[in-house]
């Protein structure tokens, strides 16, 4: 990994030009470009795999026989397009956890901190930088997953458009999702300062104690995995409102809490401890 050589001087220019350094330094580290093409490659193409198996597996059926399976299997294509998004999620995840560990890692911080005294000026650029970044690859990833999957699930005759109802709001939703796991991490790395364990922690509430979560006994298994990642994440990718799951904005808000909460943490942390 490369690091960005930062003036110990005072950032000139206010919060503008911090925003300029935070945007040089997550643009000069190897991490970046090998976590952001990550998230596109394995969630573009885990979404392809699926998409052109499932479409291969309609394709035996036709006319009325295809519609009676496809409510048979409550077959969502936009959802089944953007399956790739758990894996989307851990690269953004990790990434984020990344942007701020290294710095702690490599003692960047320290000179980063000279720089700028006012360190909540810090954590707000650092958080608008990566934010802005982690929106638009999840866009992109969701975006792009739904078109390829759209192009194979044309044969059969299951592909819909962005103007069907939920559509849109599936895709963009998606997306939003995959970003908000990425400044979890950020706000992990804040709080943890140590790159193996931002990424453990992240890991790990994103996809292990929604698992935890599944073995409680009823009702609670629905009660608390309902206002988890993965099945706020699962809503997020269907068309339809399903059973027992949040409405997806509202999902997406308790998901935004739990990313401004650690982010929070992480910023107090910031500001009261020693670099």
């Amino acid at each position: 990994m490369t690091t960005t050589v930062i003036s110990a001087a005072p950032t000139r220019g206010g919060y503008g030009g911090v925003l300029r350094s935070e945007w040089t330094k997550i643009r000069s580290v190897r991490s970046t470009y090998w976590s952001l093409a990550a998230a596109i490659f394995f969630s573009v193409g885990f979404a392809a795999l699926t998409s052109a198996i499932t479409a291969h597996h309609y394709e035996k059926y036709s006319g009325a026989e295809l519609h009676r399976q496809v409510v048979q299997d409550s077959f969502d294509a936009v959802a089944q397009s953007l399956s790739g998004v758990a894996l989307g999620q851990l690269a953004l995840g990790v990434l984020g956890a990344l942007v701020i560990s290294s710095e702690y890692r490599n003692r960047m911080i320290r000179t980063t901190l000279t720089a700028v005294p006012r360190r909540g000026r810090i954590m707000l650029a650092k958080l608008a930088v990566f934010g802005a970044v982690a929106v638009l690859v999840g866009e992109i990833i969701t975006f792009l997953s739904f078109f390829i999957g759209m192009a194979f699930y044309k044969g059969p005759g299951l592909n819909v458009a962005l103007s069907d109802p939920g559509v849109l709001r599936a895709i963009v939703a998606t997306g939003l999702y995959m970003a908000l796991a990425g400044v979890m991490g950020l706000g992990l790395g804040l709080v943890i300062r140590h790159g193996a364990g931002a990424i453990t922690a992240i890991i790990g509430f994103l996809l292990v104690v929604p698992a935890l979560a599944s073995a409680l006994p009823n009702p609670w298994d629905d009660r608390i995995g309902k206002m988890l990642p993965l099945q706020i994440g699962q809503q997020a990718a269907t068309t339809t409102q399903l059973h027992d799951f949040l409405n997806p904005w509202v999902g997406l808000l308790v998901l935004a809490i739990y990313a401004a909460v650690a982010v929070a943490v992480g910023g107090w942390l910031l500001r009261t401890r020693d670099a």
